[in-house]
C-alpha cells in the first residue's frame, strides 16, 4: 500500500477518533466518572490526557513528513550528505546548487527528488552514485548529518548559491573523467569536484 495513503487513512482515522471523543452524544453519569477515575485496574486520568497528547504529536508527525517541502528538504540532504559529506560547506552547498538548478531545467525532473533520483532504478544511468550502488542509504545521525542538514537550509533559502557555481548543472570528482565534461563549460573547482555549467 502506498505509504502516503497510509498516513492519510491514519490522519483520518486519529480525526475521527478525536472527533467522537468530543461527540456531544456522549455524556457519562457523575458515578461512572467516579467510578473509573477511583478503579485501581484503569490507568489514572492524567495518563489518558499523556496518550492524548502522544497521539496529537503523531498525527502532526504523519501530517508533515509527508509534506512536499519537508520531503524535498530531506532528497537535498541525502544528496549533500552521501556525494559530499567530505567536503566543505562552500562544497556541500556547491553540490545542492547543481541538484536545484537541475530542478529548474527542462532537461531534468522538476522536483528535488525526482533531480536526486533519476535513474535509480537502472543498474547504470543513475545520476548520483548513491542513488544505485546498491549500498543502504542511511545516514549517520551525526555532525556531517547536522552539517548536510544545515547546508540543505541554507541551499533552500535561495539567497547563498556561491556565485562560482550559480549556473552549474554537473560536476564530478577529480579522479575521474566523464565523457560528458568536454561539451561543459567548465566553472571552477572547490574540493574534489570540479563544477560545470551547460555550454
Amino acid at each position: 500500500m502506498n505509504v502516503k495513503i497510509l498516513a492519510l487513512m491514519l490522519s483520518v482515522a486519529l480525526t475521527g477518533a478525536a472527533e467522537a471523543r468530543n461527540d456531544s452524544k456522549f455524556r457519562a453519569s457523575a458515578e461512572t466518572v467516579a467510578e473509573v477515575q477511583n478503579n485501581g485496574a484503569l490507568p489514572p486520568t492524567a495518563a489518558y490526557a499523556d496518550a492524548a497528547a502522544r497521539f496529537t504529536a503523531w498525527k502532526h508527525t504523519f501530517k508533515t513528513m509527508f509534506d512536499s517541502h519537508t520531503v524535498a528538504k530531506s532528497c537535498l540532504a541525502q544528496a549533500v550528505y552521501f556525494e559530499a559529506r567530505s567536503e566543505s560547506e562552500l562544497g556541500q552547498l556547491a553540490v545542492a546548487t547543481v541538484i536545484l538548478n537541475r530542478a529548474k531545467t527542462e532537461n531534468y525532473p522538476s522536483s528535488i527528488c525526482g533531480v536526486v533520483y533519476q535513474g535509480a532504478s537502472r543498474l547504470t544511468g543513475c545520476q548520483f552514485s548513491f542513488t544505485c550502488d546498491s549500498q543502504p542509504n542511511l545516514a549517520q545521525i551525526d555532525r556531517a548529518w547536522e552539517t548536510a542538514l544545515t547546508v540543505t537550509t541554507l541551499a533552500l533559502a535561495n539567497d547563498s548559491k556561491p556565485r562560482s557555481v550559480a549556473a552549474a548543472t554537473h560536476y564530478h570528482a577529480d579522479y575521474v573523467d566523464p565523457y560528458w565534461s568536454k561539451s561543459m563549460n567548465r566553472l571552477t573547482k572547490i574540493g574534489r569536484h570540479i563544477f560545470y555549467s551547460q555550454g
